[in-house]
């Protein structure tokens, strides 16, 4: 894919009337991790399809807004990242953004659009504390729509000290294995526990086994893997012959994963969701999803956090025009909002602006093949 990507979406559906194509054209700018780490890759290209499938059914219903939808890719490169929205706003001057995959890549640029007073829909980006750095700053342009580290490790916690005495943790040594590290440490101190095992792991080790020895060696029966390439611990049990129950981020709950471990390896991990496909209105949404993008619909979780992102901006749009101002407000006030996700009616407020809660989010697992809510 090359670097750059730019996608015009706009439709005066079948030349309706000529008040309706003359109308004022809002520009949507999209920043999204599109080439570069697979794993990094498999969040943009997931959230961007949950935005694109929202866009072209806005589309379809009459709009009462003609929507320029501008795409750009930042490589999961924080400098890159700050290049392409600061072009967004000087050069395209878009009216609100949506993105990115990259927390670091977020935290990178979104002071420069709180100062330009454009929103921000945030996501997939996770970290704990992207939305609260600005939420005292009255109005805050920041939001999110997407999984929130801590609520997802609570949940987790929550879980694995009830049913588990002895708990290891691999985590990364990159900016988000170390992050996960701290919310974890305090996790486990908050519920009276520790971690009896916490192995780190540098981006550049392409084999975990002496990591997963160590799990194997202390006795660790659940292992949490917070790392930037899961699929390597699996590998390294399965070549150990070493059968914890496994318990990470979001992350677990993609296809991709799926394909490169298989089923077998697989089967019984525990993770962070937000969408559960028993409800009818989440298989809906799968079958159309499946339609639209074929066999590269990979992650339903995301796609549908990326659906009702862009949803919730087009709403604030519909009601507030061009004005990245008044979008704030609407984005702020919205209310009577129907998501896929496990987002509320009403996602954000003058000092929330997360739209999921942590009472959103629950704990998946893989079943024969798929990922159902734990029980």
């Amino acid at each position: 894919m090359k670097t750059m990507t730019r996608i015009i979406a706009s439709v005066c559906l079948g030349f309706l009337a000529a008040g309706l194509c003359a109308a004022q054209t809002v520009k949507i700018g999209a920043v999204q991790a599109l080439s570069g780490v697979p794993a990094i890759v498999d969040f943009g290209e997931s959230y961007l399809q949950g935005n694109q499938l929202a866009l072209k059914e806005y589309n379809a219903a009459s709009p009462k807004r003609k929507i320029e939808l501008v795409v750009y890719n930042d490589e999961a490169n924080p400098q890159k990242a700050v290049s392409l929205v600061r072009r967004l706003v000087s050069s395209d001057r878009v009216s609100v953004v949506v993105g990115t995959a990259s927390s670091g890549n977020v935290a990178a640029f979104a002071p420069m659009l709180q100062q330009a007073k454009i929103p921000l829909m945030a996501g997939p980006a996770i970290s704990t504390d992207l939305t609260a750095k600005f939420i005292e700053q009255t109005p805050s342009f920041v939001f999110r729509c997407s999984m929130v580290e801590k609520y997802q490790v609570d949940a987790m916690l929550d879980w694995g000290v009830k049913n588990f005495k002895r708990i290891g943790l691999i985590h990364g040594t990159s900016g988000y294995g170390m992050f996960a590290l701290g919310e974890i440490q305090k996790g486990m101190k908050a519920r009276g526990a520790e971690l009896i095992a916490i192995e780190g792991v540098a981006p550049s080790v392409t084999d975990q086994t002496p990591q997963v020895l160590n799990m194997k060696s202390a006795g660790a029966e659940l292992v949490l893997i917070f790392n930037d390439s899961p699929e390597l611990i699996y590998r390294a049990m399965t070549k150990t012959g070493y059968k914890p129950t496994i318990a990470g981020n979001w992350a677990l709950s993609s296809k991709m994963i799926l394909s490169i471990v298989g089923k077998e390896a697989i089967e019984g991990t525990v993770m962070g969701q937000a969408l559960d496909l028993a409800d009818p209105k989440a298989q809906e949404f799968d079958v159309k999803m499946r339609k639209e993008f074929g066999e590269k619909y990979r992650w339903p979780v995301v796609a549908a956090l990326g659906y009702d992102g862009m949803r919730l901006v087009l709403q604030a749009v519909d009601a507030a025009g061009a004005d990245p101002v008044a979008i704030q407000k609407a984005l702020e006030t919205a209310t009577g909002f129907k998501a896929i996700s496990g987002t509320p009616a009403v996602p954000f407020s003058a000092s929330d602006h997360e739209c999921l809660d942590p009472e959103n989010v629950f704990l998946g697992v893989w079943r024969d093949g798929q990922v159902v809510k734990l029980r």
